[in-house]
């Protein structure tokens, strides 16, 4: 890879396109592809193009014939009024040196300092455009170590064509350049740090709302009493006084939701209501569970600082980027005291004061803010609206005819998907578990369960049903049979009499009758009746 030049002793034998150190394959496919065009076109265009001498670079051995001159033609769909790059005058292209967030710009330098190559999103963003521009653009990378406003200034004295890199458009800056369209999210955030609650004795509720402990409570007696009500007459504990059968009764029911008790059931419908009920029981123990780790994991952590106005009530101290808007735009805008506005260049040093409590809060771009939370998730979250400002871009002069060309360009970038492609693998290497602090984390409701409490309900009922039923219909058996045994010995008494009476008068006109000789009409009777009883019984 060839190195990119000074600002005071620029290469023009080589593109900074290909001093761009990336390890992203489509891009260095891109730039084999985009170096083989520049070196096709800037062969055509060096014997049509003449270049004159200029101090920034180096002067052409000797200038091209006037026929050569004459019959000159720009690419084909170049901008017109375009003066086109060439190798010998290549567009000159500013880098900001200075960013605190490396992966957008991260200059690479040699053993004098002097930078070599540029590395970063913005950096392989702009290959890629480059590769999807319609005709060759020869370019040269210049690193600027200063503000970025001066950066853009740059522009308009004319000292470079463009300014690459993590650079926000802000109406200041538009007086000395045009932007491309914002290839990041506009806006400011506020980013505290998080602190535990100093109360957590009633967090062990939170995973349910009141009417969901209502119902878990409600369904769960209801179904200890269905089968208690059903085994009352086989389980000798359920039995006794009524304080001894409360107690069985509730201890039944509660210890359902841990047990089945399928050894000490005697009937199969108080079988089916307990295995109903514990599958529901261990459905809502297992979410239960996992919500209350959920809140002790997340909601354990809260903003410090939820607004701006307790931030100025209290004074606090506020810390920025020094190398963007944001210090203007707290004082201007958002009203901060500039005395309690501290400046920093380094994602260490936001750390290093936010948890030592030097300052309250930060205020970052969300393009930046998206690193700073990936490497510090656990520690930090963003709290407060979004003020929709800046959003990063790519400066060129006003009126440039190129930037149209390059706006389309990175539209298309977006619009394949290459832009989040390159956005992903920018955090990838700091990402961590995302921690999105919210003071009404939801409980859970009945709503979430009303399934599952129904088929448990409906279950008991049909138990409960067919209990009742099959009750009945036993006692009604027991009566009808009562009454048959009842009329039976009724007719058995009459008959006896009827025949003791037919005895009576047989005696009475001495007779004896046949079938007993020795025996008193009563008792045969009497025998009769008795031997039909012990019958019936």
């Amino acid at each position: 890879m060839s190195s990119s030049s000074s600002p005071t002793h620029p290469n023009p034998n080589h593109h900074s396109g290909a001093t761009v150190m990336t390890d992203h394959p489509r891009l260095r496919h891109l730039r084999s592809t985009s170096q083989l065009m520049k070196q096709t076109t800037v062969t055509s265009l060096s014997s049509s193009f003449p270049s004159a001498p200029s101090s920034r670079t180096a002067p052409t051995s000797s200038p091209p014939s006037s026929t050569a001159s004459s019959l000159s033609r720009a690419p084909r769909n170049a901008p017109r009024g375009w003066a086109v790059p060439t190798d010998s005058k290549p567009l000159r292209i500013g880098v900001p040196i200075g960013s605190e967030f490396k992966q957008y710009v991260n200059p690479e330098f040699d053993e004098l300092g002097n930078v070599i190559s540029f590395h970063g999103f913005s950096i392989e963003l702009f290959i890629a455009i480059v590769s999807e521009l319609p005709f060759c653009l020869p370019y040269e990378f210049f690193p600027y170590n200063g503000s970025y406003t001066d950066l853009v200034k740059k522009i308009y004295l004319k000292e470079f064509d463009a300014v690459v890199g993590d650079v926000a458009i802000v109406a200041r800056r538009l007086q000395y350049a045009e932007f491309t369209h914002p290839y990041t999210e506009s806006g400011l955030v506020m980013i505290v740090p998080l602190e535990k609650p100093a109360n957590k004795a009633l967090l062990f509720m939170k995973p349910f709302t009141k009417a969901m402990w209502m119902l878990i409570g409600i369904v769960t007696i209801y179904n200890g009493f269905i089968v208690w009500l059903i085994e009352r007459n086989h389980w000798h504990e359920l039995q006794g006084s009524p304080v001894h059968q409360t107690g069985a009764f509730l201890w039944l029911s509660f210890s359902s939701l841990f047990s089945l008790q399928g050894g000490t059931l005697h009937s199969n419908l108080s079988r089916m209501t307990m295995l109903v009920w514990l599958f529901v029981a261990l459905v809502i123990t297992q979410t239960y569970t996992a919500n209350l780790a959920s809140m002790l994991t997340v909601q354990g952590f809260k903003p410090a600082t939820v607004d701006i106005e307790s931030l100025q009530r209290s004074n606090a101290w506020v810390g920025y980027s020094n190398a963007s808007f944001v210090a203007s735009y707290l004082e201007d805008v958002l009203r901060f005291n500039r005395k309690n506005l501290i400046g920093y260049t380094s994602l260490e040093d936001y750390d290093r004061d936010l948890k030592n409590g030097k300052i309250s809060a930060i205020f970052l771009e969300v393009a930046v803010s998206k690193i700073f939370l990936a490497k510090y998730c656990k520690s930090f979250a963003t709290t407060g609206p979004t003020y929709k400002v800046g959003g990063l871009g790519f400066a060129f002069p006003k009126g440039s005819p190129l930037l149209p060309s390059v706006t389309e360009a990175l539209l298309k970038v977006s619009e394949s998907g290459e832009l989040r492609e390159l956005e992903t693998s920018m955090i990838a290497s700091e990402t961590c578990m995302d921690v999105y602090v919210d003071d009404d984390i939801s409980s859970l409701s009945p709503s979430s369960f009303w399934v599952l409490f129904a088929f448990s309900g409906g279950t008991s009922t049909i138990a409960l049903i067919v209990y009742l039923s099959h009750r009945n219909w036993k006692l009604s058996c027991l009566l009808v049979h009562k009454t048959i045994r009842m009329l039976v010995l009724t007719l058995m008494k009459q008959w006896g009499i009827q025949k003791q009476r037919f005895y009576g008068r047989l005696l009475s006109h001495g007779e004896s009758p046949r079938s007993s000789t020795n025996t008193p009409p009563e008792a045969v009777a009497g025998s009769s009746i008795v031997n039909i009883e012990a019958s019936m019984t």
